[in-house]
């Protein structure tokens, strides 16, 4: 699993988890939560409000009692809910509990991770964010600053994968740059920058996709462009050797010799000599000056398409992502996949092939220094 898509899953979980809050009242309005109300927890006290009256608000309701080490009495009830604990259970409560410890039990102590939802909280909460359960555990977790990513909040550990893009922003009318950066996977922040300077019509010249070419595209699942092109420049390598071994040389060799130099020692040639051999080489037919010339053509041939293709690499690419991701919408759609499930498939869908390019790169860097 990439990190972009932990991500995605946090900024959907509560698609994936409900808790019940039913019985008990928002710290704000003072009204009785309902079952399918958007609540959100204090993470240092426990206490839950409505997601519109926190918003409304910005801060706990009981934040004046912080200092106090305040802790919300309806704790016990939100946890129970979260365990989906009934009456006709909870005589065997503290059996389940264990039993709930031991199987959500963080294996990589990564940090605060709530052992009744399973939710990777922030350090400093006492409580969580999802369920409100008290965190009985805190390890040394990765430094990651808190970011917006839609009306959700990254966690911990992860620096915005998103460049500064609002999630939420609308790329397509049915592509937002969450989805974007869930497809893409690695250096979303540079792609998601990119994919926006291409809807503001500004480029970005990618030098990666103008250095490694055909391999960029194959590395980033590009497969019918990436074929074409590192098939073309294949195809220029191999021509410029082949005129270059079989014609120049010969007709280079031929003007050496007038001279009494050799393509052995081209480089203790002094500024004369290569006058000299000008000179000599304008002589020539013009079939034999072009035979002469055509390597070095093919290779500036080869430089321009190189500059082509980092101009226009990144508008190439915005459009794959698009298209793609379009398709596994319909999938997930056809599917009834949730918004985090849909984030999984996207995330697997897309990424890089880092063995195909592995493989490529090989050979390009081959024939780019020949």
């Amino acid at each position: 699993m990439t990190d972009i898509y932990r991500v995605i899953c946090a900024v959907y979980e509560q698609e994936v988890i409900k808790i019940d809050y039913t019985g008990l009242k928002c710290g704000f309005c003072g009204k009785d939560f309902k079952s399918d109300d958007d609540v959100v927890v204090c993470p240092e006290c426990g206490t839950p409000a409505h997601r519109e009256c926190w918003k409304n608000e910005g801060k706990c309701p009981n934040s004046d009692k912080h200092s106090e080490k305040f802790v919300y009495d309806g704790f016990e009830q939100i946890k129970k809910s979260a365990q989906g604990v009934t009456k006709e259970e909870e005589k065997d409560n503290d059996t389940e509990e264990k039993r709930v410890l031991i199987k959500l039990q963080p294996t990589d102590k990564s940090g605060k991770v709530c052992t009744v939802c399973g939710l990777e909280n922030n350090p400093q909460a006492n409580f969580c964010n999802r369920c409100g359960s008290r965190l009985i555990k805190e390890e040394k977790q990765e430094s990651f600053d808190f970011a917006e990513y839609g009306e959700f909040k990254l966690p911990p550990g992860m620096p915005d994968p998103l460049g500064g893009i609002p999630a939420q922003v609308k790329f397509e009318e049915d592509v937002t740059a969450a989805d974007m950066a869930c497809y893409v996977g690695v250096n979303t922040p540079y792609y998601i920058k990119a994919f926006d300077a291409v809807k503001r019509k500004v480029n970005k010249f990618n030098f990666s996709a103008a250095i490694f070419s055909g391999v960029w595209f194959l590395y980033r699942k590009q497969y019918k462009v990436g074929a074409l092109v590192f098939s073309l420049e294949t195809l220029l390598y191999v021509l410029r050797y082949y005129i270059s071994v079989t014609y120049s040389v010969k007709v280079i060799n031929s003007v050496l010799d007038k001279l009494g130099l050799s393509l052995d020692n081209t480089s203790s040639f002094t500024m004369e000599q290569y006058m000299k051999m000008s000179v000599e080489m304008q002589k020539l037919p013009m079939e034999q000056q072009l035979v002469a010339m055509l390597p070095s053509i093919l290779f500036f041939t080869q430089i321009v398409g190189m500059i082509i293709l980092g101009v226009f690499a990144n508008k190439l690419y915005y459009k794959h992502c698009v298209n793609k991701i379009r398709l596994l919408k319909d999938v997930a759609a056809e599917e009834n996949l949730n918004k985090a499930e849909t984030a999984q498939l996207l995330n697997y869908s897309g990424g890089v092939n880092a063995l195909v390019a592995g493989i490529l790169i090989i050979i390009y860097l081959f024939m780019l220094l020949n």
